[in-house]
C-alpha cells in the first residue's frame, strides 16, 4: 500500500538528515502507544478505590454565602426554612424524612377521608432553594453529634429494606444551626406499647393503621372465624384522650357509620372502639371545649344502639 511504502521510506531517512525538531510524543511518560493494537495480554492492575479526600461539607470561605443547617423537617425547621432568603444564605436541612406532616389532619387519613399526599409537604417545595441553589441542600439522614467547638454536625445516612447499603457517615459545617428535632412519643413506661402498638405520628404510621384496620374487617367476614376472634379482630384501642387520640376516635365513629354499616354488614355489629384515659380527655383545653367532645362521644354511641364507645378513666 501507498501508505505504507511512505512509512518505510521514512523510517530509513538518517537521523541527521532529519529535522531538527522537538517530538511532542516525547514529553509524555514513556508507554507503549499501540499496545491497544497489540495481541499480546495486557496485564491488568487491582482496583484501588480512590480515597475520600471530603467526608461533608467543608466550611466556608469568606466570599462564600453564611451557611445555615437546619435539623429536623418539622413545624418550627420548616416554617424557619420557608422564612430564609437564598440570596443570602446558603440552606441546608438534615432530616430522617423529606416532608413536612400536618399532623391534625394525619387521623384523617387513617379511615380514608384524606389522602396521604394531602397531608404531606416536600421540603423542596417548602424551600424551593435546597433543590436548585448550588450551596444548599436536603440530606436524608439523622444527627448522631454535634460539635459546638468546630461548627460541624456529624449525620448519618438513613436506610430502609432488607437489601441496602450500609448507613453512611459525613461531617456538616454550619456558620449558624438550628436545632428543630422535635420530640419522640412518650409512652409512660407503659410495658408492650413499642412492641405492639402503633403511633399515630408520621405519615407510614397512618398507613399502617389504615392497613390493619382494612385487613381486620375482612379478615373477620371471612367464613368459619369464630365469634370470639371476630370481636378481637374489630375491637380497636385508642390509648390517651388528648387532641390526636380524640381526634382518630371521631374519625373511627364517622368511619363506622358511613363506611362500615354499609360495606361490611355482615360484620357491622362487632367493631368496638375503647378510648382510655387516665384523667380527663382533652385535659390542656376548655372545660366546654371537654364537656363537648364528652357528650358527642357518648351520643354516638346512643345512635349507634351499640358499645362503640367506652371511655374509661383509671
Amino acid at each position: 500500500m501507498a501508505w505504507l511504502r511512505n512509512l518505510s521510506k521514512f523510517s530509513n531517512i538518517k537521523s541527521s538528515q532529519r529535522p531538527n525538531k522537538v517530538d511532542p510524543f516525547l514529553l509524555l511518560p514513556s508507554f507503549t502507544f499501540f499496545s491497544h493494537f497489540s495481541s499480546q495480554p495486557i496485564e491488568e492492575k487491582p482496583y484501588v478505590k480512590p480515597v475520600e479526600h471530603s467526608t461533608g461539607l467543608e466550611p466556608t470561605k469568606p466570599h462564600e454565602k453564611p451557611r445555615v443547617v437546619v435539623l429536623g423537617s418539622g413545624w418550627a425547621g420548616c416554617r424557619l426554612m420557608k422564612g430564609l432568603d437564598p440570596h443570602i444564605y446558603d440552606i441546608v436541612c438534615v432530616s430522617p424524612r423529606n416532608h413536612m406532616v400536618f399532623t391534625p389532619l394525619l387521623a384523617s387519613t387513617c379511615v380514608g377521608t384524606l389522602e396521604f399526599r394531602s397531608v404531606a409537604e416536600p421540603i423542596g417545595r417548602i424551600q424551593p432553594a435546597i433543590s436548585r441553589e448550588p450551596g444548599s441542600y436536603f440530606f436524608l439522614a439523622n444527627c448522631t453529634a454535634i460539635d459546638e467547638h468546630n461548627h460541624m454536625v456529624q449525620c448519618e445516612t438513613v436506610t430502609d429494606g432488607e437489601q441496602t447499603i450500609d448507613p453512611w457517615k459525613f461531617t456538616v459545617s454550619y456558620d449558624k444551626l438550628v436545632i428543630a428535632l422535635g420530640s419522640h412519643p412518650a409512652t409512660f413506661g407503659i410495658q408492650g406499647v413499642n412492641e405492639h402498638a402503633i403511633f399515630l405520628r408520621e405519615v407510614h404510621h397512618a398507613q399502617e393503621i389504615r392497613r390493619k384496620l382494612l385487613l381486620n374487617l375482612m379478615l373477620s367476614d371471612v367464613p368459619g372465624i369464630p365469634e370470639e376472634e371476630k370481636q378481637r379482630l374489630l375491637h380497636c384501642v385508642v390509648v390517651g384522650g388528648g387532641p390526636t387520640g380524640v381526634e382518630f376516635s371521631g374519625e373511627l365513629s364517622d368511619f363506622i357509620m358511613k363506611d362500615v354499616r354499609q360495606r361490611y354488614t355482615h360484620v357491622k355489629d362487632y367493631i368496638r372502639v375503647t378510648l382510655i384515659e387516665a384523667n380527663e380527655i382533652l385535659s390542656s383545653f376548655d372545660d366546654r371545649l371537654r364537656l363537648y367532645a364528652t357528650k358527642q362521644l357518648t351520643k354516638v354511641s346512643y345512635i349507634m344502639h351499640s358499645a362503640i364507645w367506652n371511655v374509661s378513666y383509671e
